[in-house]
């Protein structure tokens, strides 16, 4: 299935294809990062039913993460971040200020935008982040056990789609 590649499409499009966002947003009515978001949710929740129980719980923690991005997102318009945390770590604002928006006294459940502080790398990151950065990495290392114990990652004709 292409749900991935798709989702890192419409990414590299929202940033880089100049109107294609706002007309998405305005005319359509849909955030772009929802549309990301659902290809990845569909695919995880197509072959997560295939994968072993390790896997399938790295899926989980992946899926609840976008929830949470998502329901930050879908209550605020953008993805809200603190700009006090972004200014303590240096975080270029002006360069990723784009998608987001400064958190206020408006903002809905301000604590599922990006407030946690990665200061080595200058980020502000979300809770959805981490579920989602923690259940990847988990997938990648689950991955490459299954793979050096010498099992086989199933085909599609095995039951597995990917």
């Amino acid at each position: 299935m292409l749900h991935p590649p798709l989702a890192a499409l419409g990414q590299v499009v929202q940033y880089y294809v100049k109107g294609v966002r706002s007309f998405i947003e305005q005319q359509v009515g849909v955030s772009m990062l929802a549309i990301v978001f659902a290809f990845v949710l569909v695919w995880l929740a197509v072959n997560l039913r295939h994968w072993p129980v390790a896997t399938r719980v790295a899926g989980v923690f992946i899926a609840l993460g976008a929830a949470l991005n998502g329901l930050a997102i879908a209550l605020n318009g953008r993805m809200p971040y603190e700009p006090a945390v972004a200014a303590a770590v240096g975080a270029c604002v002006r360069a990723w200020r784009h998608p987001n928006e400064s958190a206020d006294a408006n903002t809905r459940l301000p604590f599922l935008g990006d407030t946690i502080p990665i200061a080595p790398l200058h980020k502000v990151i979300s809770p959805g982040d981490v579920l989602i950065s923690g259940g990847a990495c988990a997938m990648v290392v689950l991955a490459m056990c299954r793979h050096r114990r010498g099992q086989s990652v199933p085909s599609q004709t095995e039951g597995g789609e990917s």
